[in-house]
């Protein structure tokens, strides 16, 4: 038992550090291009034609990773006030629903997504004025939505198997 909870707790902040890293580059990215291009427009009256493209791609990244990392922390959009008032084994019932439903939506996503990455690689599609490939901010559709399916599984995992972790979070959200 010692050695699932270990590796669990490990693959945790592995996915954890990752998620963080993405955030941070995507918003850094995100933020400086934004007041690069806006500080060329004031100061040069010029743009870089590909900025607001690859700020929106960074955007992309930024929005699926802190999806995930919002699942993690059972801080995503959810029906609280309702669950809160229902016994712990129902309330596990109605997780569970949410879990699963998030993981046909995820499915669902990610093969589609897979599908438009394959193409815009096909066709060698690229941002204007660039040789960034469309494919790598498109990619960050699947790979975000693979994450926040990781984090859906070691949600079902906490309410099947660690209950004392699963209660934990819902107090920890009502006391902030």
């Amino acid at each position: 038992m010692v050695f699932k909870r270990l590796s669990f707790e490990k693959l945790d902040d592995v996915a954890s550090y990752v998620e963080r890293f993405i955030m941070i580059v995507a918003y850094a990215t995100l933020m400086a291009i934004v007041g690069f291009e806006t500080l060329r427009r004031i100061f040069f009256q010029s743009n870089w034609l590909a900025g607001p493209d690859v700020a929106l791609y960074a955007f992309v990244w930024l929005a699926w990773f802190a999806m995930a990392h919002n699942i993690h922390n059972d801080a995503h959009l959810s029906f609280t006030e309702f669950r809160d008032r229902l016994k712990p084994k129902v309330r596990r019932v109605f997780e569970l629903f949410d879990c699963l439903l998030w993981i046909v939506a995820g499915i669902i996503v990610i093969s589609t997504a897979w599908e438009l990455v394959e193409r815009q690689l096909a066709f060698n599609q690229t941002i204007f004025g660039t040789d960034i490939p469309v494919a790598v901010g498109t990619l960050a559709v699947p790979v975000g939505w693979a994450f926040s399916m990781f984090r859906i599984v070691q949600r079902i995992y906490r309410i099947l198997y660690r209950h004392e972790d699963f209660h934990v979070t819902h107090v920890v959200r009502e006391l902030s």
